[in-house]
């Protein structure tokens, strides 16, 4: 498996797009995003070298995952930034190190890209994310009037 950039690998964008609103729909339809504005917003974090950005996890061809950072979490905290945002891994790839895997890969990118602090917005996975070094910052949060959240926050170690 590796971890690449979605700008390598663009033609896994609609199937991204297909992925990640399908699972969040609720969200996205609440701050009022489409599909066809998800496949713009995925178009943009289609790059290597600045956020907002995006990753995906590959093995002989075929997508496994895929994870963001964003600049905003619209519907939770304002003033925060960046997020991780929309780590979402195929079902028959789940609890195989996949999205542990992006989501490091994400904060790496993160702290060569200057990040020191990042965010996070979760529903049912804050224990994933405590196993990976995040703190709950506040329990309970109403995005959007769709669902509760739980905030949670990273201090990334700077590169040297």
């Amino acid at each position: 498996m590796i971890i690449d950039y979605l700008a390598n690998q663009k033609h896994f964008i609609p199937e991204i797009a297909d992925l990640i609103f399908n699972q969040w729909s609720d969200l996205f339809l609440a701050d009022s995003i489409g599909k066809d504005q998800l496949l713009s917003i995925l178009e943009v974090r289609a790059n290597t070298e600045r956020l907002p950005i995006t990753l995906v996890a590959v093995l002989d061809g075929e997508l496994l995952g895929t994870g963001s950072i964003k600049l905003e979490e619209p519907g939770t905290k304002i003033g925060l930034s960046p997020w991780l945002a929309g780590i979402y891994v195929k079902e028959p790839y789940r609890a195989r190190g996949v999205g542990a895997q992006i989501v490091r890969t994400l904060e790496a990118t993160a702290r060569d890209l200057g990040v020191h602090t990042m965010y996070l917005s979760v529903g049912s996975a804050v224990g994933f994310y405590v196993q990976l070094g995040w703190s709950v910052m506040e329990e309970r949060i109403d995005s959007f009037g769709v669902k509760e959240v739980t905030l949670m926050s990273k201090r990334l170690s700077v590169a040297p």
